[in-house]
């Protein structure tokens, strides 16, 4: 008899036992059914609470996004609404270099939204020592009372000189990799100044780059993806705007200026001596014009070469420099012939000054005066007054030029004064003042 044999007969032999067993084996096989669909609930929660975090994970990071897009779309509006009006100025003829720091601080207001930005321009400074470059601070936001000593920044002190003297644009963390990796600790200008992005602007020269200023921006509201490239858009755009209005102001004092005595010339004075009597007029004051010529320039040139002749010209426009009120204006009407126009100078007092300035050329020591027919450099010269002598420019230039004309033939080294049908000298009892430019009068 086989061991399943022997337990079937036992079982029958005792029912009671059987179904005990077997109610037991009911209740096992229940409770393991019910411990694996426990852990089978368990994985299938830790499944669904994984993809939960997953999905608010994701949730995060599409805020995150959402956010900053926000954000780079309203500085790309900002920006967007600020190019415009700087690429006008740009290419405008009247891009004025005082303009510049401001333009360049409306741009970085417009991408970072600062709570600081300051702009310094590199600058040639003078000191018993000598002179010297230096930073200096010409245009600035957010910093209430100014500490006298971010006014003016050397280069390479602190962090705006540093960046300046080393050329290179730098992040906040910038500075702290600096230290990590180089073992260069660079200080704060001020406690108050936050140095987030501090950079140069940088004019590409054959010489070598030139540094032409720094900006520096604190605490920005706004931070782009790509701050850095950000912020040498700033610079990039302000190195241009600062290169172009200095290349246009050297141009526009080529045109209007005199290259030989830095005097103005006689396309910039016309317009300017216009303007003097439409005031003069408008104001009921005179204006005094004096013009002359050098006598006998001729002869000085022939004797001594152009180049003296040249030295001459240029001695004398900073004679005249010297010798003028800051509100006359002083031109080279063209060769050896000059003009000053005077405003609020009556007849008399233009002829003082027209005197003086007559004499102080006489006593002047030019070179090779000894070889002038008189024995030195003298000029003619005659005065007329607006608007009573001329009320536009070219009456009063001509009548002017015609008291010179009446110097001339009454022997040079002279100055005439134009009264209409008669020309007069001027007395010795005219020059009781004794100052080089004119007596001031009005009415």
């Amino acid at each position: 008899m086989t061991v399943l044999e022997s337990t079937w007969q036992f079982f029958e032999g005792n029912p009671v036992l059987a179904g005990m067993i077997g109610m037991a084996l009911v209740v096992l096989l229940a409770l393991l059914a019910g411990s694996s669909g426990k852990r089978q609930l368990q994985k299938e929660n830790k499944s669904l609470s994984d993809k939960l975090a997953r999905a608010a994970a994701h949730a995060n990071e599409q805020s995150r996004i959402v956010s900053r897009m926000r954000s780079e779309q309203g500085t790309v509006a900002s920006l967007a609404l600020s190019l415009p009006s700087v690429v006008r100025e740009l290419n405008s003829y009247d891009l004025n270099q005082r303009r510049v720091p401001e333009l360049i601080l409306q741009l970085a207001e417009a991408i970072f939204q600062p709570g600081q930005v300051l702009f310094y321009k590199n600058v040639t400074a003078s000191s018993p020592q000598g002179s010297h470059r230096e930073l200096r601070l010409i245009a600035y936001r957010g910093l209430g009372e100014l500490p006298e000593n971010l006014r003016r920044v050397a280069l390479g002190q602190g962090k705006i000189g540093w960046a300046a003297e080393h050329k290179v644009d730098m992040l906040r963390d910038g500075w702290a990799n600096l230290k990590r990796t180089d073992g260069i600790v660079v200080e704060d200008n001020h406690p108050i100044l936050e140095a987030d992005i501090v950079g140069p602007l940088v004019h590409a020269t054959v010489e070598g780059d030139q540094v032409l200023g720094v900006l520096c921006i604190g605490s920005p509201g706004v931070r782009p993806r790509n701050e850095k490239l950000m912020f040498q858009l700033v610079t990039n755009l302000g190195s241009l705007a600062m290169v172009t209005a200095e290349q246009k102001s050297r141009l526009a004092d080529q045109a209007n200026t005199d290259g030989l005595t830095g005097l103005m010339n006689k396309r910039s004075f016309q317009p300017k001596l216009g303007e003097m009597i439409v005031e003069a007029e408008r104001a009921a004051k005179p204006v005094g014009l004096f013009i002359f010529d050098i006598d006998h320039f001729k002869t000085y040139n022939d004797t001594n070469g152009h180049t003296d002749g040249d030295e001459l010209l240029r001695a004398m426009g900073q004679l005249l420099k010297n010798s003028v009120r800051p509100d006359d204006l002083c031109c080279r009407w063209g060769g050896e012939e000059f003009i000053i126009a005077m405003p609020d100078t009556d007849g008399p007092s233009a002829q003082q000054a027209a005197e003086r300035i007559r004499r102080a050329i006489e006593d002047y020591p030019f070179a090779h005066q000894e070889k002038q027919p008189n024995g030195n450099v003298t000029i003619s010269g005659g005065v007329a007054v607006g608007p009573s002598d001329g009320a536009d420019v070219t009456s009063l230039t001509k009548n002017a030029d015609q008291a010179l004309y009446e110097s001339k033939k009454k022997g040079r080294n002279r100055v005439m004064r134009y009264r209409g049908v008669h020309i007069g000298s001027i007395s010795d009892d005219d020059y009781r003042i004794p100052e080089l430019a004119g007596t001031k009068k009005s009415g």
